[in-house]
């Protein structure tokens, strides 16, 4: 099952329930008023034929609480750190020019109880590396991520562990921006469910020249047809709409690692 699973999910007394999201595998279950959980990734199972019980060697983790409940939250939430993100092609974009890219990045799944929204467990839906975004002492760490930066994404075809993020590069430097690679950060912008297919709300990135901080703004601005009814995840961080940082020049690089 790959499409169709965010919302409340009934699991039955000794009844083991799999969902895929991209790479990963979940096994859920309850028993004994526990929820039980447990995952995989592809390159983790040997016998992809019959999906119905995890792997042999799987660990599982135990949630008990309070308020027993079978019923389980799926939710797609963004990564919890930012993301390098490696565009296929550079592109260079000329003085007091602004442009519109989206890019589609893989969602952290987070599993809670139904009633209370107690949350039992994040899963990356796919497996990124890390690894450091600026300077010794001015730099943080992130996933890595490659992407195409695309101007378009009528073409494309839908994946529902892919949040397609709209960006606008504003260049109002002086000098030409040769852009392949940024620091997304994505802890403040929302999720919705359009068509199926996951949206974020739009970043603008403001680039002021090469010694200074970008300023990144959230705007708020929903893609065309998605209203604020189709929200499905809130920011991780619901402060700041707008931060000066730097986002285009990387001085120092630690990874990527696993």
């Amino acid at each position: 099952m790959d499409t169709d699973i965010w919302g409340k999910q009934s699991l039955e007394e000794g009844k083991t329930k799999h969902i895929s999201v991209g790479e990963l595998h979940i096994w859920l279950k309850y028993r004994n008023e526990e929820v039980w959980i447990t995952q995989a990734y592809n390159d983790e199972i040997k016998r992809k034929a019959d999906l119905d019980q995890p792997p042999k060697d799987a660990e599982w983790s135990r949630w008990a609480h309070k308020n027993s409940s079978a019923e389980v939250a799926i939710q797609p939430v963004f990564p919890d750190k930012p993301l390098v993100i490696h565009s296929e092609y550079s592109l260079k974009i000329s003085p007091e020019t602004q442009i519109q890219i989206y890019t589609r990045i893989p969602v952290w799944i987070r599993i809670s109880l139904a009633d209370n929204d107690y949350q039992l467990t994040e899963l990356p839906s796919v497996k990124l590396s890390r690894t450091w975004f600026g300077t010794e002492i001015e730099g943080e760490l992130c996933y890595h991520a490659k992407t195409k930066a695309r101007r378009d994404l009528s073409h494309v075809d839908k994946k529902p562990y892919l949040v397609s993020c709209p960006i606008k590069i504003v260049n109002k430097s002086v000098e030409e921006l040769t852009f392949s690679h940024f620091c997304f950060r994505v802890e403040r912008l929302s999720m919705f469910y359009h068509e199926h297919e996951l949206w974020a709300d739009e970043t603008q990135i403001i680039y002021q020249g090469e010694d200074l901080h970008s300023e990144v703004i959230m705007t708020g601005k929903l893609h065309k047809g998605i209203t604020k009814k189709q929200l499905l995840s809130k920011p991780r961080k619901q402060v700041h709409k707008s931060l000066a940082t730097r986002t285009f020049k990387r001085f120092f690089k630690v990874g990527p690692t696993n």
